[in-house]
This record gives C-alpha cells, sequence and structure tokens, in this order.
C-alpha cells in the first residue's frame, strides 16, 4: 500500500474525500454501525455538507440491525437516525436474515447465524424495530451483508469508518479496494485522533467501550460487533457484568453461547492468553516445527482447526520464507482463523519474502 505525506491533517483530509465523492457523484452512502468510528465519520459528514451546502437528499445511510448487539449501541443508532432524518437524509435500518459467521457453534457442520432468522421469533435476542426494513426484492436468504449492499447499491460510493491502525488486516483491506466503489474518509486516523475529536465536539459514544476499558481491554482493541463474531466473543462474559439480563436472552437464541462462559479462555475461542501463547518463541526454528506439526495434523487434522488453510499455502513456502512467517502458520494451524485474517496476512507475507 502507497503512503503519502500532506501538509494538513487528518480531518482536512476527511473533509476532502467527503467533498470529493459528493463532487464527483450524485447519491453516496453512509455505511452506519452504532461505533466510534462511523459517529466520528457521520458527524465529518454532515458538517462537510452542511459547509459546503450540499443537499442531504443526496445522502443515503444504511445501518444492518445485527440482532445481537449491546442496547446501547441501539440507542445511539436511534439517535443519529432522528439527526439524519431531520436533515432530510434517507436511513434504511435493514432487519434483514443476514448470514453471519458464528464463532460458538465451532463444534457444528455449520458455522454461521441468521440475524432475524424466521420461524425463531420467540428467541429472538430483542423486539425488531416497527420501523425497519424487513424484507428486500434483491435479498436472498442467507447473504452476507456486504453481498446484498453489493448487490442493492452497485457502484454508488459508499463511506466506510475503517481505519487501517486498527490491524494490518484492514489495512490490507483497504488497499485490496482501491478501486472498489467504498470510501474510507478517516483510514488514515489513529486510536487518539477518533477520541479526541470525539472529545472536542462533545458527541456521546455507548458506554460499552467504558466496560470494556474497565475488564481490561486495551485502547486499540475497542471494537465492537455482533454477539457471535470472533472479536467480540472473547470479551463478551466480562462484559455481560454490566448487562444482567442480556445474557439469558442471549443463550437462550443460541444455546452454544454457554460455551463461552466455560470455555472462553481456551482455545476454542482464540483467547488473548492464546494469542500471547507464543511470545518469547521467536528463537524457536518455526519452519522445522511447522513441517513437523503438519505432519501430525495430516494424521489428526480434526484436531488442527487450521490444518486446510494452512496445507494449502503451506506449497507457497520457500527458502526465502522468514521464520517470523513460518510462525504465523504455525500459530494458524494449532488456534484457527475463522474469519480468514492471519491468512490474508502471512499470503502477503509469503509473497514479500519472496520478493526480497
Amino acid at each position: 500500500m502507497k503512503v503519502k505525506a500532506y501538509d494538513f491533517d487528518v480531518l482536512v483530509a476527511a473533509e476532502r474525500r467527503v467533498l470529493e465523492t459528493f463532487n464527483k457523484h450524485a447519491y453516496a452512502i453512509l455505511s452506519f454501525s452504532g461505533g466510534k468510528d462511523s459517529i466520528v465519520m457521520g458527524d465529518i459528514i454532515i458538517k462537510t455538507m452542511q459547509k459546503y451546502s450540499i443537499s442531504f437528499n443526496r445522502l443515503i445511510v444504511v445501518f444492518f440491525d445485527e440482532e445481537g448487539v449491546y442496547p446501547d449501541f441501539e440507542q445511539m443508532v436511534l439517535q443519529w437516525r432522528a439527526k439524519f432524518l431531520s436533515l432530510g437524509a434517507k436511513f434504511y435500518w435493514f432487519c434483514l436474515p443476514i448470514k453471519h459467521y458464528n464463532c460458538v457453534n465451532r463444534l457444528e457442520n455449520d458455522e454461521s447465524f441468521i440475524c432475524w432468522e424466521p420461524g425463531k421469533e420467540d428467541v429472538w435476542i430483542k423486539p425488531m424495530p416497527k420501523f425497519a426494513i424487513r424484507n428486500h426484492a434483491k435479498f436472498v436468504m442467507g447473504m452476507t451483508y456486504q453481498q446484498f449492499s453489493r448487490r442493492v447499491f452497485g457502484d454508488m460510493p459508499q463511506f466506510v469508518g475503517l481505519r487501517i491502525y486498527e490491524s494490518v488486516q484492514r489495512m490490507n483491506s483497504i488497499a485490496e479496494k482501491s478501486k472498489s466503489p467504498y470510501v474510507y474518509p478517516i483510514y488514515d486516523w489513529r486510536d487518539n485522533d477518533v477520541w479526541f475529536y470525539m472529545k472536542l465536539h462533545n458527541l456521546s459514544f455507548p458506554v460499552t467501550y467504558l466496560y470494556l476499558y474497565k475488564v481490561g481491554v486495551p485502547v486499540n482493541k475497542l471494537r465492537i460487533s455482533q454477539f457471535f463474531s470472533i472479536d467480540t466473543i472473547k470479551t463478551l462474559p466480562k462484559v455481560l457484568e454490566f448487562y444482567p439480563n442480556l445474557f439469558e436472552r442471549i443463550v437462550r437464541r443460541e444455546p452454544n453461547a454457554d460455551l463461552v462462559m466455560l470455555y472462553w479462555e481456551t482455545d476454542m475461542f482464540r483467547s488473548s492468553r492464546q494469542d500471547s501463547m507464543f511470545d518469547g518463541d521467536e528463537n524457536k526454528d518455526y519452519r522445522k516445527l511447522l513441517k513437523l506439526e503438519l505432519k501430525k495434523a495430516s494424521q489428526h487434522p480434526d484436531l488442527y482447526p487450521g490444518y486446510k488453510q494452512v496445507k494449502k499455502l503451506y506449497a507457497r513456502v520457500n527458502e526465502k520464507t522468514s521464520n517470523k512467517t513460518c510462525r504465523g502458520l504455525f500459530q494458524v494451524l494449532v488456534a484457527g482463523d475463522p474469519k480468514n485474517r492471519t491468512i490474508r496476512k502471512i499470503t502477503s507475507d509469503i509473497f514479500n519474502d519472496s520478493a526480497q
């Protein structure tokens, strides 16, 4: 990913990206989640449109209600929905049976979670808002929200609050989508930029972030998604202390969620303890260890969550592949990589190693 230095700050850069998008296109989509990044991005878009007298009927705000969300996030989206509607923008609140990865179903054949699944209305985690869009002519049961968005909005530019400093995987994701309709106004913002902007402009944010911070989640890891994702599941047992009535509804909706309370600090959920289990082992010969472990895994593939992923990628390992890259492959082999985030990074590392 190419990086350029500019003589203006990230706020000015974000404003210019928003303005340029509206100068080039008649309409734009804002993907809104209620999280800190989308709140900052939403505020910048509103202020930019007001500053340059851009009509709000050119803006469409989209929120995918994933059913399994913290109540204060829903309240935050409701507040912003009212704000956008009062300005004249359209606001689409989708409650569709979107398909998500479900890490608590690792013992099942189908590791998925269908939001707002038909036939399970009596166990939905929360009531569906009356104003929500419950069906759509272009939606097919089991679609992901990315697939649905592409089908509905096509090449219309979409503002997304993705930032490269959140993870290497997100940086690679932005680089890979350079020719896509996605626009990342705050992609070069750091965590401190986001929190400083919110303080400077007196923006409210979901209190769940404070709960996460109180239970030891670092500032750079304060990310929220639906309950059964690999990012959220690790902190769910701790944060539920602040939502005493929520876990009962979660287990009623997804009985395997009980496993989280029992095994959240084990390999099953890729815990923080697991992520650090290889710390201090940089001096080991991971090329040799990986080869030996793969041989073991071929005899007992069910015991190695990342066997299929690593087996496929191992064919590209050569004498130039670094020990660090082999270490990453070894970790995926043992721990798995359900969302392919680490694998994407390692694939890039193997290519870079070979190019040296």
